[in-house]
């Protein structure tokens, strides 16, 4: 078995499979299918037989009773925490996040950096090959690294202060670096404008919690809200906090929406949000197990959609769900949003191509086609057949078999 931190580098090769998904507009899925890799990248698709005749004298890894389909994009999540749901879980969201920060105090440095190494564990055996990661404590970086995963890390501001403080960090092959103002209440408006300004300059990738609670809408638009205790806790001053009907209305306002910014959660959103959210070409990471652990409403999910917003899913932290699964994320979301239309093909895409897209990685990640990265995992073929490939994945798929990056295997069972 090939596990965390042992990649392996597959040069030119075709890997075949009872069935291949491609995860692109309108493709139904391939039976008997193979894909080719050439140096990382994907050179060909289609019917097995064909391409072995196509490529005679290339390796073939024939998979038996196996699924090929693109990596699991994980569009949101905080890999140096560990678990943590058990013991902070409270009645509201403030309490919640009152009781992570009293329960990080107690925390060191070689908890974050050995829960980074466990989830990054997690996440490849199940595989995710892409994420978009939350970066508070600095443990997570060079372990991205090492293991070989793709991501885009996202160093975390938490800071009411004026003055901008950015750790220096270069982009590599795989690793990409943002910025993630916390919320727009934990982080003043003159620092946003800051950070705006420098994303802009180096086209930084930016991510941040938005319209997560009904305490968020109610402190900015003046009215008793419990994140008032949040502010006393901190010692900040109340007048400092945003004002505005809305976090997407105030942050539009000072100028801070861009094609840049992933929105994670953006759960309270009226329509005159979405309007703003398109206009600005904003993303959004959607969370539902996270929404629904801290009792936080229920995301409209099939309004960003119809929209043509960008949204990808995401597990968020082991403070507020109980793995790091995306299969179990695709699950709940699926049984969260088919009344409304939403299929499972959709949920799919949304942790696949639309996730790719919500993180600005859909020209190399996201589907199986040529010219793209080989971001690859192939999962069993489900033992039930109900003629919908993608329903009987969600329902039976819990890990994978092959998890590759770039060409290389990092997780083989």
């Amino acid at each position: 078995m090939t596990s965390v931190g042992d990649s392996i580098l597959m040069e030119i090769m075709i890997i075949t499979s009872a069935k291949l998904i491609t995860c692109q507009h309108s493709a139904t899925p391939i039976t008997d299918g193979a894909v080719v890799i050439n140096k990382g990248i994907i050179s060909a698709i289609g019917q097995a037989g064909y391409l072995s005749n196509r490529y005679p004298k290339q390796d073939v890894l024939r998979l038996q009773n196996v699924v090929i389909m693109p990596g699991l994009v994980n569009a949101h999540v905080h890999l140096e925490l560990p678990p943590l749901l058990d013991s902070i879980r409270a009645q509201t969201f403030t309490d919640w996040v009152l009781n992570l920060i009293q329960a990080k105090k107690k925390l060191k440095e070689r908890d974050y950096s050995s829960a980074a190494f466990e989830n990054m564990h997690t996440v490849t055996r199940t595989g995710t090959t892409t994420v978009a990661e939350i970066c508070t404590h600095a443990a997570s970086p060079p372990l991205i690294k090492k293991i070989g995963l793709r991501a885009i890390v996202y160093n975390e501001i938490i800071n009411m202060g004026p003055r901008l403080l950015v750790p220096s960090h270069k982009d590599s092959t795989l690793v990409k670096f943002g910025l993630s103002p916390h919320t727009p209440y934990t982080v003043s408006r003159a620092l946003l404008l800051e950070i705006e300004k420098l994303a802009q300059m180096k086209q930084l990738r930016l991510a941040m919690h938005i319209a997560e609670s009904k305490d968020e809408l109610k402190l900015l638009q003046g009215k008793k809200s419990q994140l008032e205790k949040l502010f006393e806790f901190a010692h900040w001053d109340l007048s400092c906090s945003p004002q505005g009907s809305s976090s997407f209305e105030y942050l539009d306002r000072i100028g801070f929406l861009s094609p840049r910014l992933l929105a994670v959660h953006a759960v309270q959103a009226k329509d005159s949000d979405v309007r703003i959210i398109k206009k600005n070409k904003v993303s959004i990471a959607h969370c539902p197990r996270s929404n629904r652990e801290l009792n936080v409403g229920r995301m409209p999910l099939k309004k960003y959609l119809d929209a043509g917003i960008a949204v990808g899913l995401g597990t968020d932290s082991l403070a507020s769900v109980t793995n790091l699964n995306m299969w179990d994320e695709m699950r709940y979301a699926f049984q969260l949003h088919r009344q409304d239309g939403i299929t499972a093909e959709d949920i799919f895409k949304l942790a696949t191509i639309r996730g790719a897209r919500a993180l600005g990685l859909d020209n190399e990640i996201g589907t199986l086609e040529p010219g793209k990265k080989a971001d690859i995992i192939a999962v069993p073929l489900p033992k039930k057949n109900t003629g919908n490939l993608y329903s009987d994945l969600l329902r039976e798929t819990k890990s994978c078999i092959i998890c590759m990056v770039n060409g290389n295997i990092l997780y083989q069972e």
